[in-house]
This record gives structure tokens, C-alpha cells and sequence, in this order.
């Protein structure tokens, strides 16, 4: 018998009295966000390979957003958009090293006004108490994280760790955020479903696939670069000389081209053009960081790393399917208010990058959105697009509370929501994506450098029909300049409303991130 199985039986006989008191209604409000997982990942929406039998099931009684989108690519700044319903170039928190809390009314503190009980369940050290959500949802009556970035906690821990608040305040309006965080980076689920889509030796010597696979410099051990850098004594010694820097500053353009100051007279291109053959080979010399990337050591097969990401959906999926069934089993179905959803996706070789989630790309930014209110909802599948500023906004409708005039989302239940495009925003603030009922417009406000295969100049437009190429692959910016000049035109106008700079707004310098904060997110990758 396995250990969700017991645990569920356990609940069903020791179910807690959570009958409120009479006359007075107390909905279960539930936020859960499945950290980096893609929409096309569930059965639910269109997945043949992966199993998500609990997702699935909770789809099919739910209002199910067939298009919706994380707001950004990457961790906290997309749950502050989640929580505030406002997007970075509002709350200002633009990358997982911000340490700045916004001024803003916030999903939880709405709550607490109305004398909800609070708490959040994080499974990840960068979004608990000690980070800028600390400050930003102090309010909390719980806020429960991991002690160490290099020990996320696993579903079931978390899981465990809500459950039990929520089975001492049942009685009473309760909202909690359950945050999970498996699916993100290193993929290393636990069996069976380590198993599940793999079969074979991934480190067969007569594998080659991941032969000319370009990780993120996040992935690496940094600290072993000096070691690998005499080979290369030329090309740095060209940076040296060429932009006047120092030893450091040379690693760091071998590395990140896209920061070279303009005012040393060379373009972007130039480094790249210099700098690529080097960074490449550094690329095959240097070993993985253990705590986000060592399980990819020796790894011949590409379809590995793959397996190993679904397998870490499914094993979230068993977990959500026992939250929702102990719900039911202490008889809290019918108050239950929840919507599941993900900050963002993964990028699994497309486009080029691998294991890592950069751009607004679909694969990136295309994620759940369901939302289960028994009772008070019928089940549907909408084609409306939807974006994680309309997460709060909805819950709180849901709820029969008012939504603070500072949050910029919209009620998906109790509104028309199909009015027009979303404006979707990439780390940094250094390229935007406006998208509409069939078009993605993409503008890249500042360089930046992936890898070899994806970097973008500031100024490059992109312009995508995802209905009929859903895998971007024809940039028609130019073959269809009518739609670029208008998705340009309502681009240009959100820039103007939310005093953005045209440049990008990652520039301002933020406050330095602690140094023991700053270990605990090189843990993550997150650091050099």
C-alpha cells in the first residue's frame, strides 16, 4: 500500500470537525502553484505521454483556461504578479535576486482584511519568509518555507505541512497558497515515477544526443571555471585588451557577452563572434553544480533529462489528487474555492534551450489554469486568454470579496474576459511579448545572451501566428508588417501606462542581495 493511499485512509478516519458555525459561511480558498510546468505536460490539455490521472480529474469538474499564461518566465517574479496581480513593471521585482518588496495590496492580505485565517506553504527557500515575500506578506498567520535553498522540500512534505494547518482552522474562512516545487530543476523523482518514461542506460557510451546541448552558465560549477580557462588564455587576453578590463571582467564577457558597455566601442556581436568557440568548450569541460544539474553528469541521452521532467509532473499530480480527496474526505469539497496553476514553464530543447526557462516562448510561458469551486462553478474549457494577474483578482470574486483597485487582472469567472490582448514579461524586464487571440508580438527591449542558439539584440521585433505555427518557428514581423504595427501600437501604449522605458526597465540598481542570501540562491543556480 503506498504511502499517499495510507496517509488518505488516515485522514478519512480521523476526520476533524470542520463544520462552521451556524448561519455563517467559510469557504476553503486554495492557491496552488506548480513551480515550472508546462500546459502540455497534462492529459487535460493534449498530452499523450505524460499521466496526470488527479490533474485530469480535477480538469474535468472544473473551469478549465485553455490559454493561459505565467506573466514571466522565472520564479518570485511571477508569483509576485500571481499574489499582487500586477505585472513587474509595476511590483518591481524583475529577477529571484530582488530584494525590494512592493508597496501593493496583495491576494493573501485581502484575506486576512476580511478575517480570513492565512498562511503559505512554500516548497522552495527564495519564496518563504526570509526573501522579499517575507516583507511583502507579512501579514501571514503562517508562512512556512525550507530552511536551505540546496533542500526544497518535496510535494508530499508540503502537502503535509497544509493539510495540517488546514485541518486545525477548517471551521473558519480560511485561504492558504500551497507552493510546489518538484518539477523545477534537478528532475529527480521519486519511484516509481523515476521509472515511468525511461527505460535503458542514459549513459550508454553509443548515445550521442546530448552531444552539442548548450545548458545555461546556471547549471555549471563556477568555481571550477579558472581551473578550464588556460586553453582559452588568448581570448581573454583579447577582452583584456580589446574593452580595457581585467581578469574579471573578462570571465564575465566569456561568459555574458550580452554585458559589454557600448562605450568600449565594440557591439554585441563582436564579443560573441570572439568569445564563441571558447565558451563552447568551456561548455564540455566544466561539471554540472551538483545541487541543480549533477544527476545530468555523464548523460549521453538526451530523452533522459525528458523522461525524468515528466516523471516529476506525475508525482505532482499524485499529490494534488491527495489534497483534493483529503478536502473531500473531511467533507470540505463543497466550501472549497481552488485554482491550480504554474509560474511558469520549461524549455526541453526547444529553441534551443534546454532544462532551464528563458523567453516567452509558449513552451515557457503556456500554463494550467484550473479553477475548482464545487457547487459554485460548472465545469467548461474556455479558449479565453488568461494570464496569472487574473489569478487574485478571480479568487477574491469567487470569494465575495472586492478586489483593491491597485491589482490590474480580471475576474475570469464573473466578468467577459475575452477584451483583448495580455502583455507578458521576460526576466529583467528585457523583452516583452504582447499577445492577442491568434498573434505574439515579441520585442526585445535590451540584449541578452542565452546561449549560441537563443539571444536577442535590443530592438529585434518577432511576430508569430501561434495559431498556425504553435511551435514559433516563422518570424513574420516582416511578412505581415499591418498586424506588427498594430500589436506594435497597443505594445507601445502598455509601456506608456505602466512608465515603462522604452530601453527596458531592468536597469535601476537594486539593493545587494545578503551574502547569506546570496549563497542559499547559487544553490539554486540563481547566483553566480
Amino acid at each position: 500500500m503506498t504511502r499517499a493511499i495510507v496517509l488518505l485512509l488516515l485522514a478519512a478516519a480521523c476526520r476533524p470537525d470542520c463544520t462552521p458555525e451556524q448561519g455563517k459561511e467559510a469557504p476553503i480558498v486554495l492557491l496552488v502553484t506548480v513551480d515550472t510546468l508546462r500546459a502540455d505536460h497534462l492529459g487535460a490539455y493534449g498530452s499523450t505521454r505524460v499521466r496526470t490521472p488527479q490533474m485530469d480529474r480535477l480538469a474535468a469538474e472544473s473551469v478549465l483556461f485553455e490559454r493561459a499564461y505565467a506573466q514571466a518566465s522565472i520564479t518570485l517574479p511571477s508569483h509576485m504578479s500571481l499574489l499582487t496581480s500586477t505585472p513587474l513593471a509595476t511590483h518591481g521585482v524583475l529577477s529571484n535576486l530582488d530584494t525590494t518588496a512592493p508597496d501593493v495590496a496583495t491576494l493573501p492580505g485581502e484575506f486576512a482584511r476580511a478575517g480570513f485565517h492565512t498562511a503559505a506553504f512554500v516548497s522552495a527557500y527564495h519564496l518563504g519568509p526570509k526573501m522579499v515575500l517575507g516583507r511583502t506578506l507579512g501579514h501571514l498567520e503562517r508562512f512556512e518555507a525550507p530552511e536551505r535553498a540546496s533542500h526544497p522540500l518535496r510535494a508530499d512534505e508540503t502537502t503535509d505541512r497544509a493539510l495540517t494547518w488546514i485541518r486545525d482552522v477548517c471551521r473558519e474562512p480560511t485561504f492558504a497558497w500551497v507552493h510546489l516545487w518538484d518539477p523545477h530543476m534537478p528532475y529527480t523523482p521519486p519511484a516509481p515515477f523515476d521509472e515511468a518514461y525511461y527505460t535503458g542506460d542514459p549513459r550508454d557510451p553509443r548515445r550521442d544526443s546530448m552531444a552539442g546541448v548548450q545548458l545555461d552558465w546556471a547549471l555549471y560549477d563556477l568555481s571550477k571555471l579558472r581551473v578550464h580557462l588556460g586553453p582559452h588564455a588568448g581570448v581573454l587576453r583579447d577582452l583584456k585588451r580589446r574593452f580595457a578590463t581585467g581578469s574579471r571582467g573578462a570571465r564575465r564577457l566569456l561568459l555574458w557577452p550580452d554585458s559589454v558597455e557600448p562605450a568600449k566601442g565594440a557591439t554585441y556581436r563582436e564579443v560573441v563572434d570572439l568569445v564563441r568557440s571558447a565558451a563552447a568548450d568551456l561548455r564540455r569541460e566544466l561539471p554540472y553544480r551538483a545541487s541543480v544539474a549533477g544527476f545530468l553528469e555523464g548523460l549521453r541521452d538526451v530523452e533522459y533529462p525528458r523522461a525524468q521532467y515528466a516523471g516529476e509532473v506525475s508525482w505532482v499530480d499524485s499529490q494534488i489528487g491527495r489534497l483534493r480527496d483529503t478536502l473531500a474526505a473531511w467533507g470540505l469539497e463543497q466550501r472549497t474555492i481552488l485554482v491550480v496553476t504554474a509560474d511558469h514553464g520549461e524549455g526541453l530543447g526547444e529553441h534551443g534551450v534546454y532544462f532551464s526557462h528563458v523567453g516567452t516562448w509558449e513552451e515557457m510561458l503556456h500554463v494550467p489554469m484550473l479553477v475548482w469551486a464545487p457547487g459554485r462553478l460548472a465545469a467548461a474549457r474556455r479558449p479565453d486568454l488568461a494570464s496569472g494577474l487574473d489569478v487574485a483578482p478571480t479568487l477574491l470574486r469567487l470569494a465575495g470579496l472586492p478586489p483593491p483597485q491597485t491589482m490590474q487582472g480580471r475576474d475570469l469567472i464573473g466578468t467577459d474576459v475575452n477584451q483583448g490582448p495580455i502583455v507578458l514579461e521576460q526576466v529583467k524586464g528585457t523583452q516583452l511579448a504582447l499577445r492577442d487571440e491568434r498573434w505574439k508580438l515579441v520585442r526585445t527591449l535590451r540584449t541578452f545572451h542565452h546561449n549560441d542558439a537563443f539571444d536577442r539584440e535590443g530592438g529585434a521585433i518577432e511576430l508569430y501566428d501561434v495559431e498556425a505555427d504553435p511551435q514559433e518557428r516563422t518570424n513574420l514581423a516582416n511578412g505581415a508588417p499591418e498586424v506588427t504595427a498594430r500589436l506594435g501600437a497597443a505594445l507601445d501604449r502598455w509601456l506608456v501606462a505602466h512608465h515603462v522605458d522604452a530601453s527596458g526597465y531592468g536597469h535601476p540598481a537594486r539593493a545587494a542581495v545578503a551574502p547569506e542570501h546570496r549563497d542559499q540562491l547559487r544553490a539554486l543556480g540563481y547566483a553566480e
